[in-house]
């Protein structure tokens, strides 16, 4: 295992305490988790993040962080960007840099293991569109090319899902490990009982591409006697869409907008929940389903079903359009018995497949095959 591990995230800030709302995700909460318990196995850990307030560099929970990055969006002013974003990388001097998701960073990241000679390179496959040719090829040209580059030259590449791992073999020509999102159980005295829960909940970043937050709006309104809750924060590429999405949630009676959640107060709003409702068209992996089925919370999904998971287990319910989604939901909300199976089954999947404990244990395995200790 490597001595000095570097974490290069633009939005890992969101938390480590920076008090910026846009950004707070599954894939931070993911890197956060990871972070934090390498420290606690005696790990140095370094985060490179987004560049905000005065303090350049502070340690929050054991880890070194440093606001050092720009503003990645885009490809305007990239040489400058790029090089400040290298400078700190070669100031950190780390045995192991990850970067999950983010094609400008993982270039960046690439190139300075490469050019340098320092230090090994993982990178992590945050979501679907970071690996299927139909979003690769959305991007600007420049970048596509650079970025394939980049992840064909690291030194190893993890995938959430057998999905994913096979679009980079099939497409890429890039050999994964699939490590999944790791979660810890609450314990039951935490639980909610089904007869007690009325809530209907949506959490996630305000994206209009993927996440379809209108649909939950639509929903509400097609349901006028049940209660909705929706939480989530800005999406950085677009924080207009979060006010229109506000404006219209503030004329449905029945519909509950909370905007950014803390991170440690939204697992709250996942007890208390009658069911999820996923409105998205596709997902990196689906954290918002494991954080439902910790508390006992079934899942109804319009379209993405965790590759296969609703479809062939007892956890929730495809609508699989959304004409159908509202007699998905409301049969659910008067079937309480059936919320209280699905809501097991699937706090039992969490257990099963995505024990945190295990899942750190392949990064640890990844990392020792890529930085060994010497």
């Amino acid at each position: 295992m490597p001595r000095h591990i570097c974490f290069v995230s633009d939005t890992l800030h969101t938390y480590l305490g920076s008090g910026i709302e846009t950004g707070a995700g599954g894939a931070e909460r993911q890197q956060y988790k990871i972070a934090t318990a390498l420290v606690d196995r005696g790990y140095d850990v370094t985060v490179l993040t987004r560049a905000y307030g005065s303090l350049r560099r502070e340690t929050v929970e054991g880890i070194d962080v440093r606001r050092v990055i720009p503003d990645v969006r885009g490809i305007q002013n990239a040489p400058r960007k790029a090089a400040r974003i290298l400078a700190a990388l070669r100031e950190v001097d780390a045995d192991l840099h990850y970067v999950r998701g983010n094609p400008f960073l993982c270039m960046v990241t690439a190139l300075f293991t490469r050019t340098v000679g320092r230090g090994a390179f993982c990178y992590q496959v945050a979501n679907d569109s970071n690996v299927e040719p139909g979003h690769l090829a959305e991007m600007n040209p420049l970048l596509h090319r650079g970025y394939l580059a980049a992840i064909r030259s690291a030194d190893a590449v993890c995938a959430l899902t057998p999905y994913q791992r096979d679009l980079l073999a099939d497409e890429h020509g890039v050999d994964a490990t699939v490590v999944p999102c790791g979660y810890d159980l609450p314990p039951e005295s935490d639980l909610i009982d089904h007869a007690d829960r009325e809530t209907v909940l949506w959490v996630g970043r305000m994206n209009e591409d993927q996440k379809k937050p209108m649909r939950f709006l639509d929903l509400a309104e097609a349901l006028p006697d049940r209660e909705f809750v929706m939480v989530g924060p800005h999406d950085n590429d677009d924080p207009d869409y979060y006010d229109r999405v506000e404006r219209r949630a503030e004329t449905i009676p029945n519909c509950n907008f909370k905007g950014f959640v803390p991170p440690d107060e939204i697992h709250e709003y996942f007890r208390q929940a009658a069911l999820l409702v996923n409105t998205s068209d596709y997902e990196g992996f689906g954290n918002v389903f494991l954080e439902a089925w910790r508390y006992e919370t079934p899942v109804v999904s319009l379209h993405y079903t965790l590759h296969g998971v609703i479809d062939k287990e007892p956890v929730g319910v495809h609508a699989g359009s959304t004409d159908s989604l509202p007699e998905a939901v409301e049969d659910l909300l008067v079937d309480v018995d059936h919320r209280r199976e699905y809501g097991v089954a699937g706090r039992e999947h969490v257990a099963d497949e995505y024990s945190f404990p295990s899942v750190l244990a392949v990064y640890e395995t990844v990392f020792d095959r890529i930085a060994p200790t010497e």
